[in-house]
Protein backbone atom coordinates (compact mmCIF):
# COMPACT_ATOMS: atom_id res chain seq x y z
CA UNK A 1 0.00 0.00 0.00
CA UNK A 2 1.10 3.34 -0.82
CA UNK A 3 2.01 5.91 2.05
CA UNK A 4 -0.68 7.99 3.28
CA UNK A 5 0.71 11.36 2.08
CA UNK A 6 -2.34 13.20 2.56
CA UNK A 7 -2.46 17.06 4.52
CA UNK A 8 -4.32 15.75 6.94
CA UNK A 9 -2.00 13.11 8.29
CA UNK A 10 0.68 15.94 8.39
CA UNK A 11 -1.25 17.69 10.27
CA UNK A 12 -2.12 14.92 12.87
CA UNK A 13 1.06 13.37 13.53
CA UNK A 14 2.92 16.19 14.66
CA UNK A 15 0.22 16.08 17.63
CA UNK A 16 2.66 13.77 19.10
CA UNK A 17 5.95 15.74 18.93
CA UNK A 18 4.45 18.72 19.82
CA UNK A 19 5.00 18.12 23.63
CA UNK A 20 8.43 17.57 23.14
CA UNK A 21 8.62 21.36 21.56
CA UNK A 22 7.15 22.67 24.69
CA UNK A 23 10.72 24.45 25.47
CA UNK A 24 9.99 26.02 22.31
CA UNK A 25 13.08 25.96 20.53
CA UNK A 26 13.63 26.14 17.15
CA UNK A 27 13.93 23.12 14.75
CA UNK A 28 15.96 22.76 12.16
CA UNK A 29 15.00 21.27 9.01
CA UNK A 30 16.77 18.59 9.74
CA UNK A 31 15.01 17.94 12.65
CA UNK A 32 11.47 18.88 11.92
CA UNK A 33 11.82 15.91 8.63
CA UNK A 34 13.51 13.59 11.17
CA UNK A 35 10.47 14.27 13.78
CA UNK A 36 7.90 13.81 10.47
CA UNK A 37 9.50 10.40 9.24
CA UNK A 38 7.06 8.31 7.60
CA UNK A 39 4.87 11.18 6.57
CA UNK A 40 6.26 11.30 3.03
CA UNK A 41 7.60 14.93 3.25
CA UNK A 42 9.04 15.69 0.04
CA UNK A 43 10.19 19.18 1.17
CA UNK A 44 10.89 21.46 4.21
CA UNK A 45 11.78 24.85 3.15
CA UNK A 46 11.47 28.69 4.54
CA UNK A 47 8.28 29.98 4.18
CA UNK A 48 8.12 33.44 2.73
CA UNK A 49 6.46 34.88 6.19
CA UNK A 50 9.29 34.83 8.82
CA UNK A 51 9.37 32.12 12.03
CA UNK A 52 7.52 29.65 9.26
CA UNK A 53 8.64 26.69 7.73
CA UNK A 54 6.86 25.82 4.20
CA UNK A 55 6.10 21.21 4.22
CA UNK A 56 5.26 19.47 1.60
CA UNK A 57 3.78 16.72 1.45
CA UNK A 58 2.64 15.42 -2.52
CA UNK A 59 1.07 18.04 -3.74
CA UNK A 60 -0.17 19.34 -0.25
CA UNK A 61 1.35 22.67 1.92
CA UNK A 62 1.13 22.99 5.47
CA UNK A 63 2.89 25.37 7.61
CA UNK A 64 4.41 24.59 10.72
CA UNK A 65 6.47 27.17 13.39
CA UNK A 66 9.90 26.79 13.74
CA UNK A 67 9.20 25.07 17.38
CA UNK A 68 7.23 22.97 15.70
CA UNK A 69 4.03 23.59 17.53
CA UNK A 70 1.72 24.90 15.08
CA UNK A 71 0.64 24.16 11.85
CA UNK A 72 -1.56 26.19 9.68
CA UNK A 73 -3.94 25.47 6.62
CA UNK A 74 -4.34 27.54 4.35
CA UNK A 75 -3.00 29.65 1.29
CA UNK A 76 0.03 32.31 1.78
CA UNK A 77 -0.77 35.50 -0.57
CA UNK A 78 1.90 37.91 -2.03
CA UNK A 79 0.30 41.16 -1.00
CA UNK A 80 2.63 43.10 -3.16
CA UNK A 81 2.16 40.82 -6.68
CA UNK A 82 -1.47 39.05 -6.01
CA UNK A 83 0.67 35.68 -6.37
CA UNK A 84 -0.75 32.55 -4.56
CA UNK A 85 2.65 31.49 -2.97
CA UNK A 86 1.45 28.33 -1.97
CA UNK A 87 -0.43 27.39 -4.94
CA UNK A 88 3.11 28.09 -6.76
CA UNK A 89 4.48 25.17 -4.34
CA UNK A 90 1.89 22.64 -5.25
CA UNK A 91 2.32 23.47 -9.11
CA UNK A 92 5.77 22.44 -8.95
CA UNK A 93 5.32 19.25 -6.78
CA UNK A 94 2.48 18.46 -9.35
CA UNK A 95 5.20 19.11 -12.09
CA UNK A 96 7.50 17.20 -10.94
CA UNK A 97 5.14 14.01 -10.01
CA UNK A 98 3.54 14.10 -13.32
CA UNK A 99 7.25 14.43 -14.48
CA UNK A 100 8.11 11.16 -12.85
CA UNK A 101 5.46 9.11 -14.24
CA UNK A 102 7.13 6.63 -17.29
CA UNK A 103 5.36 7.77 -20.41
CA UNK A 104 5.21 4.40 -21.45
CA UNK A 105 2.73 4.18 -19.43
CA UNK A 106 0.28 7.11 -20.76
CA UNK A 107 -1.92 6.95 -23.55
CA UNK A 108 -0.57 9.91 -25.83
CA UNK A 109 -2.33 11.83 -28.59
CA UNK A 110 0.00 13.75 -30.29
CA UNK A 111 -0.37 16.27 -33.57
CA UNK A 112 -1.23 14.59 -36.84
CA UNK A 113 1.51 17.54 -38.17
CA UNK A 114 3.13 20.52 -36.87
CA UNK A 115 5.46 21.32 -33.59
CA UNK A 116 4.06 20.64 -30.43
CA UNK A 117 3.16 23.51 -28.83
CA UNK A 118 2.03 22.17 -25.63
CA UNK A 119 1.83 18.90 -23.54
CA UNK A 120 -1.13 18.42 -21.08
CA UNK A 121 -1.53 15.65 -18.50
CA UNK A 122 -5.08 14.58 -18.62
CA UNK A 123 -6.89 12.06 -15.16
CA UNK A 124 -9.71 10.97 -17.33
CA UNK A 125 -12.60 8.39 -16.27
CA UNK A 126 -13.78 6.25 -19.32
CA UNK A 127 -17.67 6.84 -18.40
CA UNK A 128 -17.61 10.67 -17.56
CA UNK A 129 -19.79 12.87 -19.79
CA UNK A 130 -16.97 15.73 -20.20
CA UNK A 131 -14.27 13.36 -20.32
CA UNK A 132 -16.20 11.63 -23.62
CA UNK A 133 -17.48 15.76 -24.56
CA UNK A 134 -13.47 16.55 -24.71
CA UNK A 135 -12.42 13.06 -26.36
CA UNK A 136 -14.73 13.82 -29.18
CA UNK A 137 -12.52 16.66 -29.91
CA UNK A 138 -9.15 15.19 -29.43
CA UNK A 139 -8.38 15.69 -32.88
CA UNK A 140 -9.30 19.44 -32.14
CA UNK A 141 -7.56 20.12 -29.68
CA UNK A 142 -4.05 18.05 -31.46
CA UNK A 143 -4.48 19.94 -34.70
CA UNK A 144 -3.80 23.56 -32.33
CA UNK A 145 -0.41 21.54 -31.54
CA UNK A 146 -1.40 20.65 -27.95
CA UNK A 147 -0.02 16.69 -26.97
CA UNK A 148 -2.42 14.66 -24.59
CA UNK A 149 -1.43 12.17 -21.92
CA UNK A 150 -3.73 10.28 -20.58
CA UNK A 151 -3.68 8.81 -17.20
CA UNK A 152 -6.49 6.85 -15.71
CA UNK A 153 -9.20 7.66 -12.74
CA UNK A 154 -12.23 5.78 -12.81
CA UNK A 155 -13.93 8.05 -10.01
CA UNK A 156 -15.91 5.03 -9.05
CA UNK A 157 -12.77 3.40 -7.71
CA UNK A 158 -11.03 -0.06 -7.82
CA UNK A 159 -13.29 -3.07 -8.83
CA UNK A 160 -15.90 -1.10 -10.30
CA UNK A 161 -17.60 -1.31 -14.03
CA UNK A 162 -15.49 1.61 -15.03
CA UNK A 163 -12.06 0.50 -13.68
CA UNK A 164 -12.93 -2.57 -15.52
CA UNK A 165 -13.44 -0.69 -18.57
CA UNK A 166 -9.70 1.33 -18.38
CA UNK A 167 -7.94 -2.21 -17.76
CA UNK A 168 -9.30 -3.70 -20.78
CA UNK A 169 -8.56 -0.35 -23.01
CA UNK A 170 -5.00 -0.94 -21.52
CA UNK A 171 -4.73 -4.15 -22.41
CA UNK A 172 -6.14 -3.69 -26.21
CA UNK A 173 -3.80 -4.03 -29.09
CA UNK A 174 -4.24 -0.65 -30.42
CA UNK A 175 -4.72 1.42 -26.82
CA UNK A 176 -5.57 4.63 -28.87
CA UNK A 177 -7.97 3.23 -31.05
CA UNK A 178 -9.49 1.34 -27.63
CA UNK A 179 -10.14 4.80 -25.74
CA UNK A 180 -11.35 6.23 -28.00
CA UNK A 181 -13.90 3.86 -28.70
CA UNK A 182 -14.80 2.99 -25.08
CA UNK A 183 -15.24 6.86 -24.72
CA UNK A 184 -18.09 6.72 -27.90
CA UNK A 185 -19.43 4.26 -25.62
CA UNK A 186 -18.61 0.95 -27.84
CA UNK A 187 -17.15 -2.01 -26.92
CA UNK A 188 -13.93 -2.47 -26.49
CA UNK A 189 -12.89 -6.15 -28.21
CA UNK A 190 -11.64 -8.74 -25.47
CA UNK A 191 -8.32 -9.12 -24.96
CA UNK A 192 -5.68 -11.04 -23.15
CA UNK A 193 -5.25 -9.73 -19.66
CA UNK A 194 -2.62 -8.03 -18.83
CA UNK A 195 -0.59 -5.47 -16.61
CA UNK A 196 -2.39 -2.34 -16.17
CA UNK A 197 -0.92 1.01 -14.47
CA UNK A 198 -4.69 1.99 -13.39
CA UNK A 199 -4.04 1.51 -9.87
CA UNK A 200 -0.99 3.85 -9.99
CA UNK A 201 -2.62 6.00 -11.69
CA UNK A 202 -5.45 6.30 -9.59
CA UNK A 203 -3.22 6.98 -6.62
CA UNK A 204 -1.24 9.24 -8.30
CA UNK A 205 -4.43 10.94 -8.72
CA UNK A 206 -5.32 11.23 -4.91
CA UNK A 207 -1.99 12.32 -4.05
CA UNK A 208 -1.97 15.06 -6.54
CA UNK A 209 -5.28 16.27 -5.62
CA UNK A 210 -7.48 14.89 -8.18
CA UNK A 211 -11.27 16.02 -7.18
CA UNK A 212 -12.89 15.27 -10.52
CA UNK A 213 -12.71 14.36 -14.29
CA UNK A 214 -11.44 15.55 -16.81
CA UNK A 215 -8.60 17.08 -14.42
CA UNK A 216 -6.24 18.57 -16.77
CA UNK A 217 -2.17 20.13 -15.69
CA UNK A 218 -0.01 22.08 -18.02
CA UNK A 219 3.51 20.90 -17.78
CA UNK A 220 3.99 23.33 -15.20
CA UNK A 221 1.79 21.93 -12.76
CA UNK A 222 -0.80 24.16 -12.95
CA UNK A 223 -4.14 23.09 -12.21
CA UNK A 224 -6.24 24.36 -15.44
CA UNK A 225 -9.49 22.29 -14.12
CA UNK A 226 -11.95 20.36 -15.96
CA UNK A 227 -13.15 20.66 -19.46
CA UNK A 228 -12.40 23.53 -21.75
CA UNK A 229 -13.57 23.25 -25.73
CA UNK A 230 -10.36 23.23 -27.75
CA UNK A 231 -9.73 26.96 -28.60
CA UNK A 232 -10.48 28.56 -25.00
CA UNK A 233 -8.04 25.37 -23.71
CA UNK A 234 -5.12 26.62 -26.32
CA UNK A 235 -5.53 30.30 -24.71
CA UNK A 236 -5.48 29.45 -21.26
CA UNK A 237 -2.24 26.94 -22.64
CA UNK A 238 -0.53 30.32 -24.80
CA UNK A 239 -1.37 32.75 -21.29
CA UNK A 240 -2.64 31.15 -18.13
CA UNK A 241 -3.56 34.62 -17.26
CA UNK A 242 -6.15 34.77 -19.85
CA UNK A 243 -10.17 35.40 -18.62
CA UNK A 244 -12.43 32.55 -19.46
CA UNK A 245 -15.39 33.54 -20.29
Amino acid sequence: MQKDRTLATVIALPLGFAAACAAAQELTREELASQLNGVGVEDISDAPIAGLYEVAVGANVAYVTKDGRYIIRGDIYDAATSANVSEETRARARAAMLGGVDPESMIVFKPAKGDVKHTITIFTDIDCGYCRQFHREIDKVTALGIEVHYLFYPRTGPNTESWTKADEVWCAPDKNSALTRAKLGGEVPESADCATPVESHYELGQLIGVRGTPAIFSESGELIGGYLPPATLAEVLDDPNATIE
